[in-house]
């Protein structure tokens, strides 16, 4: 198979053999020319899809020379972290920062959630709203909330 040179059948594309079965008998070694000649056209490379996403062909255009895929980029989904609650209070003491969390946590009602939580999931509506009064209160930047994440995901 030959997937430089392919033809739209019934709307998929079909690749070129390697080796071409014409009047003069077979050819091995197919040059453009004669893939252009047995009705070949030629097909576009299909770029790698930008980062964070995957990709999938929804159909083709072709004019007399060559076939373009049309690509459709999907969004990869990841699944939502999980957080241990000793990782994120060992990441939040060696900051000198979970004195200051936990008396937090217990001034605004979150410790009892705290203390029940099995293990928390970032994706939550209540660790979303924590995590954003958290930074307003403590001035956390983006990168320093970013850190101690990565440090408290639950191992898999």
């Amino acid at each position: 198979m030959n997937t430089d040179y392919g033809r739209i059948v019934k709307g998929r594309l079909e690749y070129a053999p390697s080796q071409l079965v014409t009047p003069a008998g077979v050819v091995a070694n197919t040059s453009a020319a004669t893939y252009r000649k047995a009705g070949w056209l030629r097909v576009n490379p299909v770029p790698p899809p930008p980062e964070g996403y995957t990709q999938a062909i929804s159909g083709y255009t072709w004019d007399d020379e060559t076939i373009t895929p049309v690509m459709k980029f999907i969004p990869i989904e990841n699944p939502p972290r999980i957080f241990s609650k000793l990782r994120l209070v060992t990441a939040l003491t060696e900051r000198n920062l979970w004195p200051a969390v936990k008396d937090w946590l217990e001034e605004t009602g979150y410790g009892d959630f705290f203390i029940a939580a099995q293990n928390i999931r970032e994706d939550h509506p209540a660790f979303k709203l924590a995590l954003a009064a958290a930074q307003s209160r403590f001035g956390f930047t983006d990168d320093q909330i970013a850190a101690v994440l990565a440090e408290s995901v639950e191992s898999e």
